[in-house]
């Protein structure tokens, strides 16, 4: 049981951390494409260049996080399955 906590604290730490990188990348997009807006309501704190910088930093751990998050439900009942019929083999 103790597993399984630690694997739902893992798979929650994967969702919050995707949903802050999703809401990063749509934001230094919009400041991007909407820049004269973006640096209104920043107070002239997110620039386009800036955008730019951090649209195309959080490119890599995006896609890294997202697939992440998407595998590691197949992966882990994969592996579940494997580990159970091992376990019946031996008994």
């Amino acid at each position: 049981m103790e597993r399984d906590t630690n694997l739902e604290a893992v798979r929650a730490a994967i969702r919050y951390l995707l949903l802050v990188l999703i809401l990063l990348y749509l934001i230094s997009g919009l400041g991007i494409t909407q820049y004269p807006i973006i640096e209104r309501l920043t107070l002239g704190l997110l620039t386009k260049s800036m955008a730019f910088k951090i649209h195309d930093f959080l490119l890599v751990p995006f896609v890294v996080v997202l697939l992440v998050h998407v595998l590691l439900g197949p992966t882990m009942r994969i592996y579940s399955h494997f580990k159970k019929r091992q376990r019946q083999k031996h008994q």
